[in-house]
C-alpha cells in the first residue's frame, strides 16, 4: 500500500519537472541566439570572422553554465557568481593559457592582461574600424561579450524580466556598431532583431507558464514558438528591407562617435606614435616628382623614442635655399622637379640627401640636416608649389657595409632606449643576431626576420610603444610603422644606431620619369648608421622594397601597385595660392625670429598634431541611443527603489498591493465601484478577466480581514515557519495581477506604463 501510495506522488513531482524542462529550455535557447547576434556584431570593428568562434564559446559556455545551475536549483546568490568566474577563466584560458599553472592563472596572466588593456586604452580615443584581432582588443570584446550574456541570463530567469534581459546586449551592439564601418550592418541589425522579438515572446510564455496551471496538456513555449517565429521572421525582415530605405537612414551622424585620429590628414605627420595613420589606402593624389630616378621620398627622420613614441629632437634648422650641403661627387645625383597637389602640411618629401633646394618664391625654407627635414617656415604647402631639388646617395652594396663600423653616430640619441623597453624584444634581437659579426649582418638577418617570419596587414592598430612592441612580437602581424618602429629599437638593444623615417614609396609612374605619388604612398622605414657612410635604409616590411637598395637588402623594389578604379580616378585639386588646403598636418611652425621653436612640449619632441583629424570609421547618433536604452534600463529600477522607500505599516502597504492591483485591473478595463466591498470587487474582477481571480480574490480577503477585523493588522507580517507571511503572499498576488494584465494590453500602452507606473 505504502508504494502504491509514493508512486504516484514521485510521478507527479517528476512530470512537473519534465514539463518545465521544455520551457526552460525554449526560453534559454533564443535568448542564446540573441547573445549569439550579439557576439556577430563585432564583424563590424573586426577584420575577417576569426573573432566569431572564441565570442560564440564565451555565449554556450554563460547560457549553457546558467541553464545546468538553475536546473540543479542553485540559488541565484551562489550562480550568478559562479558564472561569472567560470567566464573569467574560459577568457583567460582562451587567451593566455600559456601562462597559467596547472589549469590556474597566475601573476603571468594577470601582468599580460593588464599590459594588452593598456595598449588598448592608449589606442582607443583614435582606432578606427577594422582592427586586428588581438593585442588586447580580443580581450575587451570578450570581458563585453561575457557581461551581456552574464546579466541577460541573470535578468530573465533571476529577475523574471523580459525585454530588460535584451537591454545589456543591444547597449553592447549599439556602442560596437558606433565604433564600427559598414561591414555586414544590415545582416547583423536583422539577427540581432529577429533574435530579440524571439526572446522575448518565449520569455513571456516562460514566465507565463511559471503561473499557470501544472496539469496543462501542453506547454506554453510550445504554443507560442510557432507565432513568436513568424513575428521574429517578419519584423526582422521588416527592419532589413523598410529599415535602410527610411529617409535619413544614409544621413550623417547627430554625433560622431568615432575615434578622432585618422584620415588622410596625418598620413604625412612626421610624428609616428600611436595616434598615426599610415595605414591610409586613400587614392588622393598628394604630390608629382619629375626625377631620373625613382626613390622612397623621405619628409622627416625620427631619432628620439621615449617607449611610446618616436619624435625630432629640439634642434634648430639651418635656412634653406641654393646649395645646403657639399656633395660627393662620387656619388649619383637624384634630380626632382615636385610639384605639390594635395599633400598640404610644411614638410617637403624629397630623396635622401638634398644637397640643393630651389623653392617657390616667396617661402622661407628651412632644413635640418641631423633630421632630414626640409620644410616651409611661414605658410603651409598648396596647390601648385614647386621645388627643384637635387639630392646624392652613394652606390652600396654589400661588400662595401660589411666592412663597415657602427661606433661613432653623430649624437648618442641613436642609441638611447627607454628604461621601460621590454625584455622580449632584446631577447628576440639578441636570438635572431646571434652569431653576426658586422652591424650589417646584424641588421641584414634582423630585416631578413621580420621579412619572412612576419605578415604585413593594414588592418592593425598603429603605435610601437613598450605594449605595442609586445603585441606585435607576438601577433606577427602588422604594418610599416609597427616594422619600422620595432626594427629600430631593436637595433638598439644590439648597440647599434638607427632611426626610423616617415615619407613616401616612389609612387605610379604615369609616363617615363614622371611619378604621381598618392595617400596609400606613405611609408615608414628605419635607417641605420654605418661610420663614413651615414645613414643606410632597410626595409623590413614584407611587400615592400626601397629602388636602387637591391644590392645590400636582397629586396628588390616593390610597393603598393593596387590599381585604381577609373570612377575614383581623382582629379588635380586647383586651389587658391592663398587658401589653407583641406588635407593639412599642422605642425607647430618656427617663429621667423627663431623665438619658439617648431617641438611641441607635450609629445616628448614629436611635432604636434592636426587639430581637426579626420576619421574614415562610419559613425551613427550613438548617445541619444545609449541614453533611451540606459533609461529604459532603469525605469524599473528606479520604480522598485521608489517602493521600498514607501515600505510603511503592514496596513499602508496591503492599502498600497490593493490600490495597485485594482489600477493594473483598469488597464484591461475592468471596471471598479468605489462603493463596493472588496469582496464584490474581487468577484466582479473574476468575472471580467478571470485569470486574476485566485490573486484578487486572496488580497481582497486580506484586505477585508485587515478593514473589519479589530486586530485584522496584527501578524501581518509574522514569517511562518515555511518562508511565508500574509503579507509576502499579498506582494505576490498583486505582482501576478500586474504581471497578468500587463500581459494583455498593447504595446504602446506598455511603454507608457513602463515608464508611469512608479508605485
Amino acid at each position: 500500500m505504502q508504494a502504491t501510495v509514493d508512486r504516484p506522488v514521485w510521478s507527479a513531482a517528476h512530470g512537473h519537472a519534465l514539463r518545465a524542462m521544455p520551457d526552460d529550455l525554449a526560453a534559454a535557447v533564443p535568448l542564446a541566439l540573441y547573445s549569439t547576434a550579439v557576439a556577430a556584431g563585432f564583424a563590424r570593428v573586426f577584420s575577417g570572422w576569426q573573432f566569431f568562434d572564441n565570442l560564440l564559446v564565451i555565449v554556450l559556455f554563460g547560457h549553457g553554465a546558467s541553464f545546468a545551475l538553475r536546473r540543479a536549483r542553485v540559488a541565484g546568490w551562489i550562480a550568478v557568481p559562479v558564472v561569472a568566474v567560470g567566464l573569467a577563466w574560459v577568457i583567460g584560458a582562451m587567451h593566455y593559457r600559456f601562462t597559467y599553472n596547472y589549469l590556474l592563472p597566475g601573476s603571468d596572466t594577470w601582468e599580460l592582461f593588464t599590459s594588452e588593456l593598456d595598449l588598448v586604452r592608449e589606442q582607443f580615443s583614435t582606432a578606427v574600424a577594422p582592427v586586428i584581432y588581438g593585442g588586447g582588443w580580443d580581450v575587451l570584446a570578450s570581458i563585453g561579450v561575457a557581461a551581456a550574456v552574464l546579466l541577460a541570463d541573470a535578468f530573465a530567469f533571476r529577475a523574471y524580466a523580459r525585454a530588460e534581459a535584451l537591454v545589456p546586449g543591444g547597449v553592447l551592439f549599439v556602442f560596437v556598431a558606433a565604433l564600427g564601418d559598414d561591414r555586414d550592418r544590415v545582416a547583423t541589425t536583422v539577427a540581432l532583431v529577429a533574435a530579440g522579438v524571439l526572446s522575448t515572446a518565449m520569455l513571456r510564455a516562460y514566465h507565463t507558464g511559471r503561473r499557470s496551471s501544472i496539469g496543462a496538456r501542453r506547454s506554453p513555449s510550445s504554443l507560442a514558438l510557432p507565432g513568436a517565429l513568424a513575428a521574429a521572421a517578419v519584423i526582422a525582415l521588416a527592419a532589413g528591407v523598410i529599415g535602410p530605405a527610411l529617409p535619413g537612414a544614409g544621413a550623417e551622424p547627430i554625433y560622431d562617435a568615432t575615434g578622432g585620429g585618422g584620415g588622410l590628414t596625418n598620413v604625412v605627420n612626421p610624428l609616428v606614435d600611436i595616434r598615426s595613420r599610415l595605414t591610409n589606402r586613400s587614392n588622393t593624389e598628394m604630390f608629382s616628382v619629375q626625377t631620373n630616378e625613382p626613390s622612397y621620398w623621405r619628409s622627416a627622420a625620427l631619432a628620439e623614442f621615449d617607449g611610446r613614441l618616436w619624435g625630432i629632437p629640439d634642434r634648430r634648422p639651418e635656412s634653406a635655399a641654393g646649395r645646403i650641403a657639399a656633395a660627393d661627387p662620387a656619388n649619383r645625383q637624384i634630380l626632382q622637379n615636385l610639384r605639390i597637389i594635395n599633400l598640404g602640411g610644411s614638410f617637403v618629401p624629397v630623396a635622401p640627401d638634398p644637397v640643393e633646394v630651389t623653392p617657390p618664391p616667396g617661402i622661407d625654407m628651412r632644413y635640418s640636416a641631423e633630421d632630414a627635414t626640409l620644410f616651409a617656415l611661414d605658410r603651409e604647402l598648396v596647390s601648385g608649389d614647386t621645388f627643384v631639388v637635387n639630392s646624392t646617395r652613394p652606390a652600396l652594396d654589400a661588400a662595401t657595409l660589411e666592412v663597415a663600423t657602427s661606433v661613432d653616430p653623430p649624437d648618442p640619441i641613436y642609441l638611447e632606449l627607454p628604461s621601460g623597453y621590454p625584455d622580449a624584444a632584446r631577447t628576440a634581437a639578441a636570438e635572431v643576431t646571434a652569431g653576426a659579426a658586422t652591424s650589417y649582418e646584424a641588421a641584414f638577418r634582423l630585416q631578413q626576420w621580420f621579412r619572412t617570419e612576419f605578415r604585413y596587414s593594414l588592418d592593425v592598430q598603429s603605435g610601437h610603444g613598450s605594449n605595442a612592441i609586445e603585441s606585435f612580437l607576438r601577433s606577427r602581424t602588422g604594418y610599416c610603422e609597427q616594422f619600422a618602429g620595432t626594427f629600430a629599437s631593436m637595433m638598439r638593444s644590439l648597440g647599434i644606431p638607427a632611426r626610423v623615417a616617415v615619407g613616401f614609396t616612389p609612387g605610379t609612374e604615369q609616363v617615363p620619369d614622371s611619378y604621381i605619388v598618392r595617400g596609400k604612398n606613405a611609408h615608414a622605414w628605419p635607417e641605420v648608421w654605418f661610420d663614413d657612410i651615414g645613414w643606410v635604409l632597410f626595409e623590413p616590411t614584407p611587400g615592400r622594397g626601397a629602388p636602387g637598395t637591391a644590392g645590400y637588402t636582397g629586396v628588390d623594389a616593390a610597393q603598393d601597385e593596387s590599381a585604381v578604379p577609373a570612377a575614383e580616378q581623382p582629379t588635380e585639386v586647383q586651389q587658391d595660392p592663398g587658401a589653407v588646403p583641406t588635407t593639412v598636418v599642422d605642425p607647430r611652425r618656427l617663429d621667423p625670429e627663431l623665438g619658439e621653436d617648431f617641438l611641441d612640449p607635450g609629445t616628448g619632441g614629436g611635432f604636434a598634431e592636426d587639430p581637426t583629424p579626420t576619421s574614415s570609421g562610419r559613425s551613427i547618433p550613438v548617445l541619444p541611443i545609449l541614453g533611451v536604452l540606459v533609461l529604459v534600463a532603469i525605469a524599473p529600477l528606479l520604480s522598485r527603489w521608489y517602493a521600498r522607500r514607501r515600505v510603511g505599516s503592514p496596513a499602508a502597504q496591503l492599502t498600497r498591493f490593493w490600490r495597485r492591483a485594482l489600477r493594473s485591473l483598469e488597464d484591461v478595463g475592468v471596471t471598479s465601484d468605489p462603493s463596493a466591498t472588496p469582496i464584490e470587487a474581487a468577484d466582479r474582477a473574476a468575472q471580467q478577466f478571470p485569470i486574476s481571480a485566485r490573486p484578487i480574490r486572496g488580497l481582497a480577503a486580506a484586505v477585508t480581514a485587515a478593514t473589519y477585523r479589530a486586530d485584522g493588522t496584527i501578524g501581518l507580517d509574522v514569517v511562518g515557519s515555511y518562508g511565508h507571511s500574509t503579507m509576502r503572499d499579498c506582494a505576490s498576488w498583486c505582482r501576478q495581477i500586474e504581471r497578468a494584465s500587463l500581459d494583455s494590453i498593447s504595446y504602446p500602452a506598455r511603454v507608457v506604463r513602463h515608464f508611469t507606473r512608479w508605485s
